[in-house]
């Protein structure tokens, strides 16, 4: 039953079982999911944006580390629950709107992929944490650049 449960949570409802490239999947359902949950329920989502990502973060590390060791994989591809994470965290104290939404998912995804200093070296950290890590800070590099786009958007 644990390892049954971790896969369901790791993979985001097995998201990541499908072929090809699921952490984009992942990320590009999260996009999607979150602009829908925004546009329905707008009134409650920026008070509720932050506990979600707090709760994802935290349930990844469990179930990816549970997941990783089924594997026998420091950091296997059906793990998709970090690019939810981080995907959420791009828009976090941003303005909902279908081009932030667009940008966040494709910087998220460059700097996932990419992998610039220090994210590469968070990978390295040991068991669900270090799955989850470089996703998050990824999802921190992708919000301060759409927080500086926005601020220059609006102010020129």
């Amino acid at each position: 039953m644990k390892k049954r449960v971790s896969l369901l949570v790791s993979s985001v409802f097995y998201i990541g079982l499908i072929p090809g490239a699921p952490g984009t999947y992942a990320s590009l359902a999260t996009a999607a999911v979150y602009y829908w949950i925004y546009q329905t329920f707008q009134h409650i989502v920026p008070d509720l944006h932050l506990s979600a990502v707090c709760l994802i973060a935290a349930a990844g590390v469990f179930a990816s580390a549970e997941t990783s060791r089924n594997y026998g994989d420091p950091d296997p591809r059906v793990v998709v629950i970090d690019e939810v994470a981080g995907q959420l965290l791009a828009y976090l104290f941003l303005p909902v709107s279908a081009i932030n939404v667009a940008l966040g998912f494709l910087l998220f995804r460059a700097f996932d992929i990419w992998k610039p200093q220090p994210i590469r070296r968070l990978e390295r950290l040991p068991g669900g944490v270090g799955i989850m890590a470089d996703d998050l800070l990824a999802g921190i590099y992708a919000n301060v650049l759409l927080q500086l786009g926005n601020w220059l958007a609006h102010r020129y």
